[in-house]
């Protein structure tokens, strides 16, 4: 009998430690949640920022085009180009991330599809046609 007493301190102990294990597990993830949600508030603020650069850049543009200021014109759409792929390199594996909820489906909220990434592309045509008008 003293063999059955051993086996079941030894699966209380182990009962006891998976317990222990669960509990970390937890509060790991629950960690991890919150770093996640820092992390999407922190890209959501981002975007706006670069949305409120983007309408500057655009606005100064126009203003360098009718002043004929061209050289510093180029800089820009090539400074533009930069930002572009560096947003795209940044960001793309967000849009291609499995495990998450359909809220956040590539099919999701019209954001995703209007990001800086589109901004800029939008911005490059309309500094080349007001280049080409030029």
């Amino acid at each position: 009998m003293s063999g059955s007493i051993a086996s079941y301190d030894q699966l209380v102990r182990q009962v006891e430690a998976l317990k222990k294990e669960n509990s970390h597990l937890r509060r790991e993830l629950e960690d991890n949640s919150n770093h996640l949600s820092k992390l999407e508030n922190e890209t959501s603020d981002m975007k706006e920022v670069l949305k409120h650069l983007q309408g500057k850049l655009e606005q100064e543009a126009r203003v360098m085009v009718s002043s004929g200021q061209t050289e510093v014109l180029d800089q820009l759409k090539a400074l533009q180009m930069d930002i572009t792929s560096l947003y795209n390199l940044k960001f793309a594996p967000e849009a291609t991330s499995g495990g998450r909820g359909t809220e956040e489906s590539p099919a999701g909220p019209a954001s995703h599809r209007d990001g800086p990434g589109e901004l800029g592309r939008a911005t490059f045509r309309m500094l080349e046609e007001l280049d080409r008008e030029r």
